[in-house]
């Protein structure tokens, strides 16, 4: 009888040392799972894809390469061409079927003698009365949009390299030229109607106004469009700051539920078998 107590008084001890073991090892377990959350990898967001405007060749020609599923229509509204312009400079059939990777034409750039005019600001140069043969003098201006507001303004520059077409509507007469970066791109004897003009920037730039215009010219008209582009870095730049950065692994999220779910676990039990004791 006397070795039965000592047995049991051995066996409550030894069972008061083992609890406080269980309850340390859950806390311990819960600071692990925090320190893992926390310093969980993360990921870069996936970058925009930068959209790309074609350039005339050496020989004046604007080729577009066809990329998979390319349409006429969408070639149409990305680069301001009619869907029909398209089809019959590259003498495609009815239903303007297109094959990645071949090169259509959009155009031909001739390069117009830029004129001297007004300096280059926001103000738009306002019409005259006065008739001069029934033609009218169109200027267009591309600037550099640094902060990217789609306004001209004093302190941007311009850019070289842009390609404008001025197309009438209803009509044969169509102007192209290229900006110099330095003065207007000026067309000094448009005839009176209705145009459209369309600007492609150069490829290391992104437009950040609407790149096509219609406008309504008439007899001894003065007048001065505004288009802007933005550099694509600058324009990434701006673009990452209305995005998120990064974002965290999923994997590790579930992951590290299930390992906050088990320590609470323990510690549940470990309070359930003090109740009892």
């Amino acid at each position: 009888m006397m070795q039965s107590n000592k047995t049991a008084s051995y066996c409550k001890r030894s069972g008061s040392l083992q609890k406080p073991f269980f309850y340390q090892c859950g806390w311990i377990l819960l600071l692990l799972i925090f320190c893992l959350l926390m310093v969980a990898p993360v990921t870069a967001a996936p970058a925009g894809q930068m959209l790309t405007s074609p350039t005339p060749n050496l020989d004046g020609n604007i080729l577009y390469t066809v990329t998979q599923n390319d349409t006429c229509l969408s070639i149409s509204l990305r680069m301001g061409i009619d869907v029909e312009t398209i089809r019959q400079m590259n003498n495609l059939d009815v239903n303007c079927t297109l094959i990645a990777g071949e090169q259509i034409s959009l155009g031909r750039v001739v390069t117009a003698t830029p004129t001297a005019g007004p300096s280059p600001t926001p103000t738009p140069i306002l019409p005259t009365s006065t008739l001069y043969n029934g033609n009218a003098e169109l200027c267009i201006r591309l600037f550099d949009d640094i902060n990217g507001n789609g306004m001209a303004e004093e302190t941007e520059r311009d850019i070289a390299g842009g390609a404008v077409s001025i197309t009438k509507r209803g009509g044969m007469e169509n102007f192209s030229g290229l900006t110099t970066g330095i003065d207007l791109l000026c067309f000094p004897e448009v005839p009176e109607g209705d145009y459209n003009i369309s600007v492609a920037p150069p490829n290391e730039y992104n437009a950040t106004t609407n790149m096509n215009y219609a406008i309504k010219i008439k007899a001894g008209d003065t007048v001065q469009v505004n288009f802007g582009s933005q550099k694509q870095a600058a324009f990434e730049e701006i673009k990452a700051t209305n995005e998120p950065a990064t974002r965290r692994s999923p994997l590790l999220a579930i992951v590290g539920v299930g390992m906050m779910v088990a320590g609470l676990a323990i510690v549940v039990i470990f309070g359930i078998l003090k109740r009892r004791d």
